[in-house]
């Protein structure tokens, strides 16, 4: 019998050792202290009242690939105990190569945009449009915007990101979106600025698709993730979920890197 003992109590000073350096490295990795990570830092979650519940996201192939921006964007909001009790309605329409011009033409989007009491409309533009066509994109942007008023929702824009092969597009992109955005006074979610730092950052976990334009299924999370944290001001990093085939190291440091983006460029 007290050999048993012994070896009972043997196993649970393990398991507490185990614990704790869990615990240890993931404050060492994140700069949080084990138990009040909720509040460290001056981070507090925001009560659950008043939440825009009902999400349409209006795009193309940057939208639907992996599941789509709004299934993870569901996902993440599911595994979040602060929103308990809300009931979401996230959609999405998204048609492959569209543009806003196309969305704005076409009466399955329209309809869409008025069938529903939409508390926010994203708008993701053709990824090239923005440079290429600047003058279109504000164009179809602002009647975009003036259907989904009509509709007393809001409108946001979601900055998409530049190819692999020309990086350096972004700035474009950014200044681009950016100058709508302060055009029709509506928020911008700087998805493509995250993107670019964390390709910058985290060159061994590959966010693009094997087209090197699309987001692979990392880089849908990614793009979840800054649209967890942008329009429902919650921190990623305390989130636990994790894509199916997605590898949780991978979830960690795509979390971790838009939150600290998000938090140094405020």
């Amino acid at each position: 019998m007290k050999i048993k003992s012994y070896i009972v109590s043997f196993f649970l000073i393990l398991a507490n050792v185990l614990t704790f350096s869990q615990t240890t490295l993931l404050a060492e990795d994140f700069n949080y202290t084990a138990g009040d990570a909720i509040t460290n830092h001056g981070w507090v979650e925001t009560p659950a009242v008043n939440i825009e519940s009902k999400l349409l996201f209006v795009g193309n192939s940057f939208t639907f690939y992996n599941d789509g921006v709004d299934y993870h964007v569901q996902k993440l909001i599911q595994y979040d105990t602060s929103f308990e009790g809300v009931s979401f309605d996230i959609q999405k329409i998204a048609v492959s190569s569209y543009t806003l011009e196309g969305h704005y033409n076409d009466p399955l989007t329209m309809a869409k945009i008025r069938s529903n009491n939409w508390n926010i409309v994203v708008l993701q533009e053709q990824s090239t449009r923005p440079i290429n066509s600047p003058d279109l994109f504000l164009q179809y942007a602002t009647l975009l915007d003036t259907e989904i008023k009509k509709m007393n929702a809001r409108t946001v824009l979601y900055m998409t990101w530049a190819p692999k092969a020309t990086l350096t597009d972004i700035d474009q992109l950014a200044a681009s979106y950016i100058s709508v955005g302060q055009k029709l006074n509506v928020q911008v979610v700087p998805v493509g600025k995250v993107w670019d730092s964390f390709v910058s950052k985290y060159p061994s976990i590959n966010i693009y698709y094997t087209d090197n334009k699309h987001p692979s299924l990392a880089g849908t999370f990614l793009i979840a993730c800054t649209f967890y944290y942008s329009l429902y001001g919650r921190n990623p990093v305390l989130n636990t979920y994790v894509p199916v085939g997605l590898s949780s190291a991978n979830a960690v440091s795509i979390r971790k890197a838009v939150y600290d983006y998000m938090q140094l460029n405020k």
